[in-house]
């Protein structure tokens, strides 16, 4: 969802009396949205899909079957039997391993199917989308060490950068190249000079040097032209510690000290886990003052009387903490984005302007972006180019969240332009060069430097991983994912046309919004492009003496967008292929599921039984295609026309028959899950928010339901084993693997940092709150009415 900020314009209206009535009357639109329903019905159903699975040849002769036919691969292999090949035995060995002997499901169905995970290697390959990503990095971790000899042609100069970080561990730490490179950029200005009225050109240096404290920018397609790129203002850089806890058992007795003198003091009437949240947010921001502290006492001058220096220290930390207060709360951004995608308001420049004065922003772009990619928002260079873009449309920067822009010039106005000046240097010394130089302040120096080579060669590092497979393989596994995709939407408009909670006009919306809904699921083929790849990397120098230097010159050229293929229009991209994160894009109605996801349970297809990819992949896709339809997501309305419908594909009569089953969502997991962890040795209740989560818990229970319908309808509940499992009915081994892709094996903090900054409710809750809500589950492990995975009364949207 995307609305429009802009100043107030008047305008003439040339108005048609047969037009208005056309677009007035009740009877022309109700008429036009039944026929509209009805194609759209007709096409989905008609689908080549669903022709496919319907209208399958019969004859004893051998079958020629296209690979995405799966229903005749079925047909012709048989539906039924044991599948013994290699993969299939290891996926066994997994689920066995994950799954806990002596549990009742129809009580725990988490600890079931997950309860063995506690024994496992915390890092062991695995099918759970939790540990997923750490299978995936293990791989690139051998690629990026050349122990597979893929580091040859475009991507030597990517190993050496990354050999170059792991030997730069052996040199001494030094931080003398930060604070010159402090002083290139502008310098620390002390008492009494006179310091820059305008903060733009600093601002513009740190941005050309990968430098974010106040705010950072990208570019990308533009969300309503996808031929041209435009500007992303987004948060700035926020550091995360790596461990929130030191390991060091004095400092771990004294936080636990600090936690029992909170707990006496606070009042019961504050829930318990803001409490334990507050302590690790207390002690992150007291490692990260520790780390201001240090580059400040480098950056002062010797020579500095010791009370101005103190003062000088105070006045800087608390720009760098007041700028960290003013960061969106978690739940903040909740209300003023959509769920898995940030929402960008576009500004026109002149109303950016207006909007945010504390910036020259037509100065910044030109200056900090490449020359033709910055024409595009500068009108001053050629005073005949008119006020719009490309087909008369205004260019548009999109802003993220710009309640916080808004904070951030009343900040800046709060402190002198001294203090702003030394402190962003500061910050930028703190949250970027800090990790690269203080070799002996990482725990896992190769993991960081993993790290840093995907942060600075993201998509040279997703070339190499794409390089694995050939464009054969993964054009075929494009179209057997998106084949899943297909027969879910199907089973998606079958809910559609059923559900007592839709009114026609709904229905009619929501059935036209899932007919335009595409899937990405194809790589960018300029992973292969070995000419395009040899460019990119032809400019990338690396100096083995001199690491420090070889990342910096990297960081200006990662900020370099101008020409540059692979270093815009992410979107267009399919986001990174290695990472382990589906994604539903609003602007474009599309879903996406990255390589890495599609490859984990590529093996249901090569005569694997079809539930493991159902459960899976097909779990994922509806969870995706129903984020189309979150509650909140309505518009603005654009139309000057103030009589415009406010609901993107929802009636009001409609939203409040929904709204009814999203409480009985809530009611239900608020008294099903209240739940105590071990915190410095105190019991702390965990409650949730379930207004943060509700979009997630509505699309994870009806993903499970329409994943479920969709597998059924393939098979008939019919389906291959695997080892040692034939006890198993397919329809407990669906379920089984549905609850491990969210296995996990976390600490006490862990799970009250998920609590307090997820969209999603944690495991194990969110397993058995999908479960507890499937009348299918129910089912296939026989649970008596009453139980606590079978209530009596179930909550269902879709």
């Amino acid at each position: 969802m995307v609305h429009v900020e802009r100043a107030a314009q008047q305008g003439t209206w040339i108005c048609c009396v047969p037009c208005y009535w056309l677009r007035r009357s009740k009877a022309v639109h109700k008429a036009l949205l039944t026929f509209a329903m009805l194609l759209v019905t007709s096409l989905l159903v008609t689908s080549p899909v669903l022709f496919l699975i319907t209208t399958l040849p019969e004859g004893e002769q051998p079958r020629e079957c296209v690979p995405v036919d799966e229903a005749c691969i079925r047909e012709r292999d048989g539906p039924e039997g044991l599948c013994d090949s290699k993969a299939c035995e290891e996926a066994s060995k997994q689920m066995v391993a994950f799954m806990k002997k002596g549990v009742d499901p129809c009580k725990d169905f988490y600890q079931f199917a997950c309860g063995g995970i506690r024994d496992q290697q915390p890092y062991r390959p695995s099918s759970s989308f939790n540990m997923l990503q750490a299978r995936v990095d293990d791989r690139l971790h051998k690629l990026l060490g050349n122990r597979t000899g893929h580091m040859v042609g475009v991507f030597e100069k990517l190993g050496q950068f990354y050999n170059g970080c792991l030997e730069f561990k052996e040199k001494p730490v030094n931080f003398t190249p930060v604070y010159e490179l402090l002083r290139e950029l502008g310098g620390y200005l002390p008492p009494k000079s006179i310091a820059p009225a305008d903060i733009t050109p600093l601002v513009s240096r740190l941005l050309r040097v990968n430098g974010a404290p106040l705010f950072d920018f990208f570019v990308d397609v533009d969300l309503y032209d996808r031929s041209r790129s435009s500007v992303f203002l987004d948060l700035p850089t926020k550091h995360q510690e790596d461990a929130f806890f030191a390991e060091n058992p004095e400092e771990r007795l004294r936080w636990a000290k600090a936690y029992s003198m909170m707990e006496k003091q606070r009042k019961r009437a504050v829930h318990e886990e803001s409490r334990a949240y507050t302590m690790i947010k207390n002690k992150m921001e007291e490692q990260r003052s520790r780390r201001i502290q240090k580059i400040v006492d480098g950056l002062l001058p010797k020579t500095m009387d010791p009370k101005d220096r103190a003062s000088e220290t105070d006045l800087l930390l608390q720009f760098c903490l007041s700028l960290s207060k003013i960061y969106p709360k978690h739940k903040d951004l909740y209300n003023w984005v959509d769920v898995d995608q940030r929402v960008y308001v576009p500004f026109n420049m002149s109303y950016l302007q207006e909007s945010f004065g504390y910036i020259r922003w037509g100065t910044l772009l030109n200056a900090t972006l490449g020359a033709a990619t910055a024409d595009l928002y500068n009108h001053s260079r050629n005073r005949e180019r008119p006020a719009y873009g490309y087909d008369d449309q205004l260019v548009y920067v999109y802003v993220t969240a710009p309640r916080y822009f808004r904070s951030l010039g009343k900040l800046l106005n709060r402190f002198s332009r001294r203090i702003i000046h030394n402190g962003l240097l500061l910050l930028y010394a703190t949250d970027t060069l800090h990790d690269i130089v203080n070799v002996t302040g990482s725990k896992d120096w190769e993991l960081s430097c993993f790290k840093l080579t995907k942060d600075v060669f993201s998509e040279i590092v997703g070339a190499l991983y794409v390089q694995q497979y050939t464009p054969q393989y993964l054009e075929n596994l494009a179209n057997k994912v998106g084949g899943l995709f297909e027969r879910v939407k199907e089973t998606v408009a079958e809910r559609i046309l059923v559900k007592s909670w839709l009114d026609e006009e709904t229905r009619t919306q929501a059935l036209l919004k899932l007919n335009s809904l595409r899937g990405r699921f194809h790589v960018w083929p300029g992973f292969h492009n070995e000419s395009l790849l040899a460019r990119e990397m032809a400019e990338v120098e690396i100096d083995p003496a001199d690491f420090f230097h070889t990342v910096l010159k990297r960081f200006r050229q990662v900020r370099t967008v101008d020409d540059k293929v692979l270093r815009r229009n992410v979107t267009e991209k399919r986001r990174h292929p290695y990472s382990v994160s589906a994604y539903y894009e609003s602007s474009t109605n599309t879903i996406g599921i990255p390589l890495a996801m599609m490859i984990a349970w590529s093996w249901s297809w090569d005569a694997g039984p079809a539930y493991a990819a159902h459960a899976t992949l097909g779990s994922v896709i509806g969870h995706e295609i129903l984020h189309a339809f979150d509650l909140h997501r309505r518009r603005l309305p654009l139309d000057p026309d103030m009589n415009v419908d406010q609901w993107l594909w929802i009636t009001p009569e409609s939203w409040k028959r929904l709204e009814a089953r999203i409480e009985c969502v809530a009611r239900l997991y608020a008294r099903s899950f209240w739940r105590k962890v071990q915190f410095y040795g105190n019991d702390v209740a965990v409650q949730f928010d379930w207004n943060v989560t509700r979009n997630e818990n509505v699309a994870d229970i009806g993903a499970l339901q329409i994943s479920y319908k969709t597998w059924h309808t393939l098979t008939n509940g019919k389906d291959r084993s695997l080892p040692g499992l034939e006890g198993l009915r397919p329809s407990q081994l669906f379920f089984i693997s549905a609850a491990q892709t969210y296995c996990s094996n976390m600490t006490a903090e862990a799970y009250i940092l998920s609590v307090e900054l997820d969209y999603h409710t944690p495991q194990p809750e969110r397993v058995n709150g999908i479960m507890m809500n499937s009348q299918a589950f129910a089912d296939a492990f026989r649970c008596p009415i009453g139980t606590k995975m079978n209530p009596p009364n179930k909550c269902t949207t879709w």
